[in-house]
């Protein structure tokens, strides 16, 4: 089937999605919860909740619950509820920038990192500089540094006349991948066209009995400085405080005189050119300092490793929610698109149009992605314009597989593994999870019993709580996590039964 045939059959099927009459609007601040599903008056969908495990939990009055059903083959709206409303995606918002990415790249599209310099090699000395050019490529690892390590040695280079360079200019490089969430969360990493994943160091500290500070950081690079806050600070246990050839961090003695974490890393390009610098020595191969630099245009390729196929990461995205490969895979689409480096932010907005041209016929009012992964709590879409993506993405395969394929799976796998996993629901929901605090979602695609393959989305947003929990950036309580925990695990119960009534019922 060609693109053409395919894209005319998702907007056949689309049809009842574009002739609701209800108009998209944002969601009420303070009405009430609505915790019962609600068929659209004439459907046949039975009434009650899902697996027999007593009453659920209420909803907060503040508290929303969004969704839509729909049959994928026939079109029919099975269920709905506020589908035109607006609600935070959280990591449901990977299916628009994974979907967008792939198509723009291709499925089968590999990032390259390389090593780039002179093409003149005298006793051993390569005559002039020699730059590690990244490709933006969220996978690469020890192994693909090494693997350039060996490439170098086999030609017969110990030593370079030059500079050492660093290029990270395929993307625009940034410390954190959301300015919402506290620097400090492992999770909120920098990103950079040059990145060594996971991008996160692990750092261990004690505090003597003379008050002196003693840590180490594995790998130990010396890129890391950290520092003792006042005995009277208050906060996290890590706060960031800049720096570029060092990343600064202070440590509050109040909170653990000893200990370990993960740091997350800001400087991803620095750091991955000193892991570089430390495997040539091993190899001995002698290289000066990391500077920042640009590969010259007629450099010479004297080593590189390419990743995976784009399918195989976008997988891997999608079935384990890593906020750093989406926003790296979905970043270097919109700068494949535009033709020039990007940030997350950008990114986003050039995935989202790719999205509304494919679909000119929805209403996309309010639909706003603050970058490729969902690691934020002002984004914005409804249940009937993610509805829309997954039938585009229906319609659409991905190479010779359905976009479906690439989802978490109920009782199976990605962070699906553990919910649905009874017999007569495991294997039966392929869905994108989404989780911010006050911001649950769920969204994909249905096998029943009956035969019946549908096309759901579910979102439940309190925006109130949400943006007091936000006001109180970097000093958050653990009362203030565990009241936002405790209403997730409240939505996830309404989310759960509701699908698993569906399976029952259709």
């Amino acid at each position: 089937m060609t693109r053409m045939v395919c894209l005319m059959v998702c907007l056949l099927v689309l049809t009842p999605l574009l002739t609701m009459a209800v108009p998209a609007a944002a969601a009420s601040k303070n009405a009430r919860a609505a915790t019962n599903s609600r068929p659209v008056k004439g459907t046949k969908a039975k009434s009650g909740g899902g697996a027999a495990r007593g009453p659920l939990a209420p909803m907060d009055e503040s508290s929303r619950l969004g969704y839509l059903l729909m049959d994928i083959h026939s079109g029919e709206i099975l269920e709905t509820q506020h589908d035109a409303e607006l609600f935070i995606p959280a990591s449901v918002a990977k299916v628009p920038s994974t979907l967008a990415a792939l198509h723009i790249l291709g499925a089968d599209h590999r990032f390259t990192t390389s090593v780039q310099g002179a093409d003149r090699v005298v006793n051993g000395t390569l005559q002039g500089d020699v730059t590690l050019v990244g490709g933006g490529d969220p996978s690469l690892n020890i192994a693909g540094l090494m693997e350039m390590v060996n490439q170098l040695k086999e030609k017969g280079i110990y030593r370079i006349s030059g500079r050492f360079l660093f290029d990270e200019s395929a993307m625009i490089a940034q410390p954190n991948i959301s300015n919402e969430q506290n620097e400090e969360e492992t999770y909120n990493q920098g990103l950079s066209a040059l990145l060594l994943d996971p991008s996160r160091i692990r750092l261990r500290w004690i505090i003597t009995r003379t008050g002196q500070l003693l840590f180490q950081t594995t790998p130990n690079l010396h890129h890391i400085a950290l520092s003792l806050a006042p005995a009277a600070a208050t906060g996290p246990t890590l706060v960031y405080q800049g720096g570029d050839r060092q990343e600064q961090w202070l440590l509050n003695p109040r909170n653990a005189r000893s200990g370990w974490d993960w740091l997350p890393l800001k400087r991803p390009g620095r750091h991955t050119a000193l892991v570089f610098q430390e495997y040539c020595r091993q190899a001995g191969i002698t290289l000066p300092a990391p500077e920042p630099g640009l590969a010259p245009p007629r450099a010479t390729l004297l080593a590189s490793h390419s990743s995976a196929p784009l399918h195989e990461l976008a997988r891997f995205a999608l079935e384990h929610s890593n906020n750093l490969w989406t926003e790296q895979i979905g970043i270097m689409a919109a700068g494949r698109l535009s033709g020039q480096p990007q940030s997350s932010a950008s990114a986003a907005k050039i995935l989202s149009n790719w999205i509304f041209k494919q679909l000119p016929q929805v209403d996309w009012s309010g639909f706003h992605l603050a970058n490729s992964s969902g690691l934020s709590s002002v984004s914005r879409v409804t249940p009937r314009q993610l509805a829309a993506i997954l039938l585009l993405a229906n319609a659409t395969p991905i190479g010779e597989r359905p976009y479906a394929s690439l989802l978490p799976v109920s009782g199976w796998k990605g962070t699906l593994a553990g919910r649905f996993a009874a017999p007569d629901t495991a294997f039966r929901v392929w869905a994108k999870t989404g989780t911010v605090l006050y911001g649950k979602a769920l969204a994909g695609y249905l096998y029943t019993k009956q035969n019946r393959r549908l096309v759901f989305a579910i979102f439940a947003s309190d925006f109130d709580k949400r943006k007091a929990f936000d006001a109180q950036k970097g000093r958050h309580a653990s009362g203030d996590i565990n009241r936002g925990k405790n209403w997730n695990s409240r939505a996830t119960a309404h989310i759960n039964a509701l699908v698993e009534r569906w399976l029952k019922t259709y």
